[in-house]
């Protein structure tokens, strides 16, 4: 119920914020949350991180972000100190939004004050069905093989839940994707939970006010920001010396460097 209402109040901070063009409107039917275990760092691949993933499906709408950014950034007050609470830090900042009835999705994503998007056709796979079956969490499940932007991906979809999506930006199937990894088990995803939504949660949106991009541009974009935030904002009333400025460039710059493995190698 909490995550059901953080959702709605997020849609509606959207809907005020980015003014209606070609609203798109839907009520999703069904909540599919996923583990994903990860490793960012290519030079320390034993270092594996995991989030929770969330995709909420309607009957052509879709939508896929990390749990944590749909709690958001709440700050948690304990006495004197305040501090962001961890069930809302992630590493993925993202929503993707799939349209199937205008058959394309967009890969979104807010910088301070700037929202921008790109969009790419939904059948970006090509899929390779196998034999080879197993059961997960009491459903059904066939293999499913493809390769995308640099990985080589083994995913397994159930009939049982006759819904061609899954997380990220896959799709395609004839079933739900309860699992996907690629080859290396880099990125690993993993069914916890299908759920009917009961009430539907209503989603509305749109992208008049969200700057259009392209895939490269945006990761260029978003890159310059996790280098030097400072000078992204450009706020008048946050005064830091050269000195220190260069500093925090020196070590967004290393930190951003670590992150060498995203799940797109390009």
């Amino acid at each position: 119920m909490f995550e059901k209402k953080i959702l709605i109040l997020i849609f509606l901070i959207w809907n005020a914020t980015v003014c209606a063009q070609k609203k798109t409107t839907t009520d999703f039917n069904y909540k599919v949350t996923y583990e994903l275990t990860y490793s960012l760092d290519s030079t320390d691949l034993d270092n594996k991180k995991s989030e929770d993933m969330v995709l909420f499906l309607g009957n052509d709408i879709s939508s896929y972000s990390s749990r944590a950014k749909l709690i958001g950034n709440t700050v948690v007050i304990k006495g004197n100190s305040a501090h962001t609470s961890k069930t809302s830090i992630t590493d993925f900042q993202y929503v993707i939004i799939k349209n199937f009835k205008q058959d394309f999705l967009a890969y979104t994503l807010q910088i301070v004050d700037d929202f921008f998007y790109y969009k790419q056709k939904i059948d970006l796979f090509e899929w390779k069905l196998h034999q080879e079956t197993k059961v997960i969490k009491d459903y059904n499940a066939q293999k499913a093989t493809m390769t995308y932007s640099g990985r080589d991906y083994i995913a397994w979809f159930t009939l049982d839940i006759p819904i061609s999506d899954g997380p990220f930006k896959f799709n395609g199937l004839p079933g739900l994707i309860l699992e996907i990894t690629d080859s290396e088990n880099h990125y690993v995803f993993k069914l916890k939970s299908f759920e009917k939504l009961e009430p539907k949660v209503p989603f509305k949106t749109n992208f008049k006010h969200y700057i259009i991009t392209t895939k490269e541009e945006l990761k260029e974009v978003y890159n310059r920001y996790r280098r030097d935030p400072f000078s992204y904002v450009n706020n008048p009333n946050i005064i830091i010396s050269p000195k220190t400025h260069q500093k925090y460039i020196k070590s967004f710059t290393e930190l951003l460097a670590k992150e060498n493995n995203r799940i797109e190698k390009n």
